[in-house]
């Protein structure tokens, strides 16, 4: 099961060649114009589809407002079909611990692991037992990445968050490290503050009042055994072997029901008039808490932060070209999903470089900033 490991800027003349092709188009932005220019989004797109190598494994671009839906296609697929979602889990993960934190369940940010999780505090490295949450959030725990060909390493012990806590790199605080097990144990910490399975905490917080359909769900172990179930359920959210949903990787959702968790974003966590996560955690989250080493701006908390004619953008990103964008100064929202296959190799998706050009100049070439 893979997962995308860091971002990393693709070969100059893979990412100029996109760029090229949209150019190509022949349509202006700007010229005369002051909403969206919906009609050159779609003819940039069917020439990209055309003339982009691995376009074909994409399967649902989706542009929104906060009140409409600009353009929405999909490749080989329909609106009910859901996608696994891989590293923008680590995202949704995320705005459940602010809802956590928002509720009192967790003091703060500046809460140390061994307080978090208290009945693991036995396996914690007296330097982990210090790490603060705040530090999870930002990539800076001190974890390795926790990759592998088929998944992380840690996904080959009987009790991952307690493997993960004994094993750190480095100590926190001091740098950068885009890290799957730490996103998991983001996961467990959301888990002993709620009480509730993260699965059950995400539908009463979030998912039920996004009217995100998560019923039935596929729930079994991550396991290679279980992939076909995983494969063909419609929702789906994997479990470690204590019966903890996967914080990095795994969620399956529709592109819209990822548009609605974008447009929450836009409207500061106020979703029909009721505040389901605060603007003040949102802020946070969405905004470069870390420099990453000119990726992009920085890392909020398990979001990527950038910035496109001067705006913010907020990006949830995932292995393969799944995508997240929302750039709230154009009240714009822009998700992608595209095909990985957890068993053959050669399919596996679009190059997430080349995805972002794509929506970067196909899309938000033509939304007015």
């Amino acid at each position: 099961m893979p997962d995308w490991r860091r971002r990393t800027r693709l070969p100059a003349l893979l990412v100029a060649s996109a760029l090229v092709l949209l150019g190509c188009s022949g349509s202006d932005p700007s010229a005369g114009s002051t909403g969206p220019d919906v009609a050159a989004m779609r003819a940039d797109l069917r020439k990209l589809a055309r003339d982009t190598s691995n376009f074909d494994e994409v399967r649902a671009i989706v542009v929104a407002t906060s009140d409409d839906i600009l353009l929405e296609k999909y490749y080989g697929a329909d609106r009910a079909t859901t996608w696994d979602l891989q590293s923008v889990t680590k995202s949704v993960v995320s705005t459940l611990v602010g809802i956590a934190v928002d509720e009192g369940l967790i003091d703060s940010v500046d809460e140390p692991l061994e307080r978090l999780l208290p009945g693991d505090a036995v396996a914690m490295p007296p330097a982990v037992a210090r790490t603060t949450l705040r530090q999870l959030l930002t990539m800076q725990g001190g974890f390795p990445a926790g990759l592998g060909p088929l998944g992380p390493e840690f996904m080959d012990s009987q009790d991952w968050v307690r493997t993960i806590l004994r094993a750190p790199k480095g100590p926190p605080g001091e740098r950068f490290v885009y890290s799957n097990g730490t996103a998991h144990l983001l996961a467990a910490i959301v888990e002993q503050a709620s009480g509730m399975s993260v699965l059950d905490f995400a539908r009463s917080r979030l998912f039920d009042p996004l009217e995100i359909d998560t019923r039935p769900a596929m729930q079994a172990e991550a396991t290679r055994a279980n992939t076909g179930a995983y494969e063909r359920a419609a929702f789906a959210w994997p479990r470690d072997p204590q019966g903890v949903h996967t914080g990095w990787w795994g969620l399956k959702l529709r592109p819209r029901d990822l548009v609605e968790i974008g447009r929450l974003v836009l409207a500061d966590g106020i979703w029909h008039g009721v505040q389901l996560v605060s603007g003040s955690w949102l802020d946070d989250a969405t905004s470069p808490q870390v420099a990453v080493g000119g990726l992009r701006t920085g890392y909020g908390y398990q979001w990527w932060t950038d910035e496109v004619g001067g705006d913010a953008v907020a990006e949830a990103i995932g292995y393969g070209g799944q995508l997240l964008v929302v750039v709230p100064d154009r009240d714009l929202v822009v998700v992608t999903t595209s095909e990985v296959s957890l068993d053959d190799l050669s399919r596996q998706g679009i190059q997430v470089e080349v995805l972002l050009a794509i929506v970067e100049e196909a899309v938000l070439a033509h939304v007015p900033g």
